[in-house]
């Protein structure tokens, strides 16, 4: 990609970002706060060391915040140089954060790439085998590109704030993934993303439970960060439509009790096995089924 294509890009991201507002309804004051730190960011930082900007911490993050035995139970693994080791190479869009025991990878596809790995060790099968991903929370888009260098031929959506679905199509674009629109979604045999808000929410379920595309439901820590007025919206809706699931989850947020709400959601799905995983050495949790 040259200077020109990079900025084209960039420039169409600036009027996205300057347009969007945020609901209150849809977002906790913490991610109200990022959303507007994420436009002045927007204006006034570097464009090509966005990964860097102090808005996308909670996405591009430290090396601080991954433990080491991530990285560790990667390196250990007897596919490290066949699969994990091509996983974890990161490209330099963004200026992404470094990572000390290994330059050539991230902090946060470390964590991607172990999210990955211990699904696939807890199930026994693996989510690229489904034909829609659907996302709650992207980050700015690591986790899409991570599957579809794993193999993922499907479609991926993800569900977000605006001003983050923005951050998201800046990254996936340069990166150079295709993406098409909510009423694109179907069956498809080569990778695309789709980046949706609450405004299509509703478009999408209809699709997804209509067509009975198979479809794996990924949440690393965003649902439990929202509010429950947005976890309504999502379930119990989209847990018929759903039949892979890799939760990631704090035990509370804010006022909510995530440990109890997420206790609640296998019985609504007897028909899965489902498993609770600690994340040593944090205190949050996986769900997978």
């Amino acid at each position: 990609m040259d200077l020109l294509d990079h900025n084209e890009i960039y420039q169409a991201f600036l009027r996205e970002v300057e347009a969007h507002t945020v609901d209150e309804r849809l977002a906790t004051n913490h991610w109200r706060q990022r959303c507007i730190e994420i436009r002045e960011n927007a204006r006034t930082e570097n464009p090509f060391d966005f990964l860097r900007w102090p808005s996308l911490t909670d996405f591009s993050v430290p090396e601080s915040w991954i433990p080491r035995k991530f990285y560790d139970d990667l390196r250990s693994s007897p596919d490290w140089a066949s699969r994990w080791f091509p996983l974890t190479r990161e490209n330099k869009l963004g200026n992404p954060k470094d990572f000390s025991p290994d330059f050539g990878t991230s902090p946060i596809l470390v964590q991607h790439a172990s999210h990955l790995q211990r699904y696939e060790a807890a199930a026994g099968g693996s989510i690229i085998d489904c034909d829609v991903v659907f996302e709650i929370g992207g980050g700015y888009g690591s986790f899409c590109r991570l599957l579809r260098n794993s193999g993922f031929t499907g479609l991926h959506v993800i569900y977000d704030l605006p001003h983050i679905s923005s951050i998201q199509r800046l990254y996936l674009a340069l990166s150079g993934l295709t993406e098409v629109s909510s009423d694109g979604i179907s069956k498809r045999d080569e990778h695309r993303f789709c980046l949706i808000t609450d405004d299509n929410l509703d478009d999408v379920f209809g699709i997804l439970r209509s067509s009975r595309l198979r479809t794996a439901f990924v949440a690393t820590w965003s649902l439990s960060e929202t509010p429950m007025s947005v976890r309504d919206r999502i379930f119990p809706r989209f847990l018929p439509v759903c039949d892979r699931y890799l939760i990631a989850f704090q035990p509370a947020w804010e006022t909510i009790s995530n440990v109890d709400y997420f206790a609640a959601l296998p019985s609504a799905r007897p028909d899965l096995n489902w498993r609770d995983e600690a994340i040593p050495p944090t205190t949050s949790r996986y769900l997978f089924a």
